[in-house]
């Protein structure tokens, strides 16, 4: 995978889960993905995945990517990212791609009703 077509990717997940088609979001990661949280959470496997998707309490989705580092090499990328679901969360996820797959996605975030341009105000790029 190109660093473009990893970023088409990232959009075509982010569009997904705006619309709120979690079929074809979880259809972005392999079958046998390992995606989490280290503190908060883990799901095993698309099905697993497609759930937690899929539990979205109703609320509208929304997903802006704003740093996105990709090695092409080591088919392993590295994103900043607001997320606004149940809450409006500012983190980063390092991804691994498998076969052009999302195989394994490891993820930090805070909850933080801030802009993504103060919550990160300190620090800015």
């Amino acid at each position: 995978m190109t660093k473009s077509e990893f970023r088409n990717l990232l959009q075509s997940l982010a569009d997904a889960w705006s619309r709120r088609e979690y079929a074809s979001a979880a259809e972005a990661f392999a079958e046998d993905v390992r995606y989490g949280d280290p503190t908060r959470y883990s799901f095993q496997g698309r099905d697993e995945l497609r759930a937690f998707f899929e539990n979205d309490e109703g609320y509208d989705q929304r997903t802006v990517w704003h740093t996105v580092v990709f090695d092409e090499e080591q088919q392993i990328g590295a994103v900043e990212y607001t997320y606004e679901g149940t809450y409006r969360y500012h983190g980063t996820v390092l991804i691994k791609i498998v076969d052009g797959k999302i195989s394994r996605w490891r993820e930090y975030q805070h909850i933080d009703p801030r802009e993504w341009e103060e919550f990160t105000a300190a620090t800015a790029f």
